[in-house]
């Protein structure tokens, strides 16, 4: 099986490699209409790290993408395998994957590759791959993630915001911030997480839809609930922006 999903990880990879198709097109476009004069090699990584970002999503939301392609989750589960070795055997190759792309990148850009960046990329796989169950299209699945990293991206600016008071974290501090985001990740990684782990362990025959009911009362709520600590917060946050 590990063979299996290896093969399956690079797939995914190399279908996303197609985004390299830019690179010559964004350099031709500059020099004959935009005249921008950007710099080839700036143009290699930032199309570099757009491939990483899309296959940290694309990996992730398509973990499941053979079994519910060929209805195969019943021959998944007749292997003499645990449920948490599959989910192992799954996540391990594109983790690795994504790891390799990342040292890429940060050779690249002679390792000056920030922390948070990481930390983004690593939550865009996961969250990518925790909603999983409930993807159906590959763009339904890129829109999904997007918002859930808009809600990630401004609950950790109202971490920072709601943590000044109490001089608990620097929003000047690179470390304050890695740890913000990881705290901003983890409130909605761990009830995403929960679901998905909760409708796996408990995943048969019966057709996807009847089964993906933990993300409706455990993942649905907790996100709501960040929203609205978020909506709540959020006029408050714009001052203290202004007065920074």
């Amino acid at each position: 099986m590990l063979k299996k999903e290896i093969l399956d990880a690079l797939k995914k990879l190399i279908e996303c490699l197609i985004v390299l198709v830019a690179i010559p097109i964004a350099f031709v476009c500059d020099r004959l209409f935009l005249n921008f004069r950007w710099d080839f090699l700036d143009i290699i990584y930032f199309v570099l790290v757009a491939t990483v970002v899309v296959y940290s999503i694309y990996s992730g939301a398509t973990i499941f993408q053979t079994e519910k392609k060929d209805r195969a989750f019943e021959y998944l589960f007749s292997m003499p395998l645990t449920r948490m070795k599959i989910m192992i055997y799954k996540i391990f190759p594109r983790i690795s994957i994504l790891a390799l792309m990342i040292i890429v990148m940060a050779v690249f850009s002679g390792f000056k590759i920030n922390l948070i960046y990481v930390v983004q990329l690593i939550f865009l796989f996961l969250i990518s791959a925790s909603i999983s169950f409930a993807i159906d299209s590959v763009i339904i699945g890129f829109i999904g993630v997007s918002m859930l990293y808009i809600v990630f991206f401004y609950t950790s600016r109202i971490i920072s915001f709601s943590a000044w008071p109490l001089n608990i974290f620097n929003p000047k501090s690179a470390g304050s911030l890695l740890i913000i985001n990881l705290l901003s990740a983890s409130l909605l990684l761990v009830p995403f997480g929960i679901a998905f782990w909760k409708i796996f362990k408990n995943l048969d025959v019966k057709p996807l839809k009847l089964q993906i009911r933990p993300y409706y009362y455990i993942a649905l709520p907790f996100l709501l609930i960040i929203i609205s600590f978020i909506v709540a917060s959020f006029k408050g946050y714009l001052f203290w922006l202004r007065a920074l």
